[in-house]
């Protein structure tokens, strides 16, 4: 009888355990599943969350991104409309439009295209489009015409494949295919610059034109996006407001009425003050250097001089005193976040003292208040002039004190003021210049012939760099690219065939309540916008 009782207790205790342990695992369960909501879904039991955005034009000309020529719209359209490839934040190219790139010689591709994409009025993409979009852009007048400048001929070859052949190489070529691609069927027969239908003209992009007015257009989800399992964007709708000027916007965005602005650090504490709001600064491609004409017999000819030279310069008391906030010290034509560039690998410092070590390690004599050398058996004195376009008022005052800063290390230097025309006369021509000073958009590739490959602004010469950057345009590997730049980059730093000075810089500010990934680039402002929303408390 006593074992039975105790029995009957065990037993008891074994089923409340079990009970307990069920309990504990339904809780935990919960927990969990709570705990692995999405962020977005959490958020919206704490608040509400508005799935439109608000976006300000100023200055508006067309929503056809291959005819308009501002800025905002340019933006904008790579919601509206794809691309053959697009960029990553580190100017990495990623396929969009294409699924495959193959290089079959020197100056032909072929081009493989998505199956399932199909534009947002319901016809289906095909390398026609493609071609049509080109051939327009071969037409027009467009901020997209320098992509396909060098493109000779287009052939389709199917629905999925189209075959273009270049005049010349391109290095890099894959990286001119970012154009919005457009559909031949929605503009056969019509005039393209002058036809009704650019007031909506139909993509492939995360957004559609649902609507136009004199004051706003509205984009809406496209729900049939061809890659919406991989970016399937949480706003829903997107309200752009046109305004006559930028003071309109400043002001829409301070009293609440746009969500985001793209500007420049001088508009943003001018127009709109330091509270209130967000902010992400980029790089732009806008990048100003002093290029030396290292052919000859001049100072100029000698690496030990310019290397010298390089140290001498104060880069950023320049920007600083000339350039201001907008601005920022910039050391080589990929410095603007491009993934074959290493932060810090370009030797560029201030240091007087090793500007001397370096001269007098080259052979370089100082008396008098001058450095001399024997060149080809001739005594070259360490001056140069340095050539700049008399219609830039920045350009005039950099070489200014350039001229003062190297004068304090006994190097003489003219400022040669010349006209327009005469200007890009030289830098077309590669001479007529010891030493200019250019500004110029850096590329999104990483090509940089311009700089240091044959027929180089700077006539600069250089058996390795030309075999490095052969291997750079002939291989796909990320790995060995990136080898050969770190190569490159180091024989710059002996050779210094130019000078970088200085690369604008844009910011964009935020409304507090827009919630997302923020890492605009110059390429896309837009870039993750896919987990981008509003919040209402």
């Amino acid at each position: 009888m006593k074992s039975s009782r105790s029995d009957i207790i065990k037993y008891i205790f074994i089923l409340f355990v079990i009970i307990l342990a069920v309990i504990t695992y339904v809780v935990y369960q919960k927990t969990t599943s709570k705990a692995n909501e999405p962020q977005a879904k959490k958020e919206e039991e704490e608040y509400n969350i508005i799935k439109e955005l608000r976006l300000g034009i100023a200055e508006f000309d067309t929503i056809n991104p291959l005819l308009s020529n501002n800025k905002n719209v340019q933006q904008i359209s790579k919601l509206i409309y794809d691309s053959l490839i697009t960029f990553d934040e580190n100017y990495n190219f990623n396929y969009s439009l294409a699924k495959e790139i193959s290089k079959t010689n020197n100056k032909e591709y072929v081009i493989k295209l998505r199956d399932n994409v199909y534009f947002q009025s319901g016809e289906k993409f095909t390398a026609s489009d493609v071609e049509f979009t080109i051939n327009t852009l071969k037409s027009i007048d467009s901020i997209y015409s320098e992509n396909v400048k060098r493109i000779d001929k287009v052939n389709v070859v199917d629905e999925s494949t189209l075959n273009i052949t270049l005049n010349r190489e391109i290095p890099f070529f894959e990286y001119n295919l970012t154009f919005p691609i457009l559909s031949k069927k929605f503009y056969e027969g019509e005039d393209f610059k002058s036809t009704s239908k650019n007031v909506n003209p139909t993509g492939t992009g995360m957004y559609r034109i649902d609507t136009t007015s004199d004051n706003v257009i509205k984009l809406v989800k496209n729900t049939n996006y061809w890659d919406i399992n991989n970016r399937n964007p949480i706003i829903e709708t997107i309200n752009i407001n046109l305004y006559k000027n930028m003071g309109e916007v400043y002001n829409a965005f301070k009293n609440g009425n746009i969500d985001m602005c793209d500007t420049t650090l001088s508009s943003v504490k001018e127009y709109i003050g330091t509270l209130g709001y967000t902010a992400a600064t980029y790089a732009t491609r806008e990048f100003d250097y002093l290029v030396f004409n290292c052919s000859g017999n001049g100072a100029l000819s000698d690496k030990y001089a310019r290397r010298a030279i390089n140290y001498a310069i104060n880069k950023n008391n320049i920007v600083k005193k000339y350039y201001g906030d907008n601005y920022g010290e910039s050391t080589f034509p990929l410095d603007y976040g491009s993934w074959v560039f290493s932060s810090g690998s370009v030797d560029n410092k201030y240091n007087l003292d090793d500007a001397k070590r370096i001269l007098m390690d080259g052979g370089w004599s100082y008396s008098n208040r001058r450095w001399t050398k024997k060149i080809n058996n001739q005594t070259v004195t360490l001056s140069f002039t340095i050539t700049v376009n008399t219609s830039n008022n920045t350009d005039i005052m950099v070489a200014e004190e350039i001229k003062n800063q190297l004068n304090d290390l006994g190097i003489s230097v003219t400022v040669k003021q010349v006209s327009k025309n005469n200007y890009y006369n030289y830098l077309n021509k590669h001479s007529g210049y010891e030493a200019i000073i250019v500004n110029i958009n850096t590329s999104y590739s990483p090509n940089i012939s311009t700089y240091m490959g044959e027929n180089n602004t700077s006539n600069y010469s250089s058996n390795e760099v030309n075999e490095l950057l052969k291997q750079v345009y002939s291989t796909g590997d990320s790995a060995a690219i990136k080898d050969a730049y770190n190569k490159i980059i180091a024989i710059y730093n002996t050779d210094v065939p130019f000078i970088g000075i200085a690369r604008k810089n844009n910011v964009v500010v935020y409304n507090t309540n827009l919630v997302g990934t923020t890492k605009p680039t110059a390429f896309n402002i837009f870039n993750k916008f896919q987990n981008w929303y509003r919040k209402n408390y």
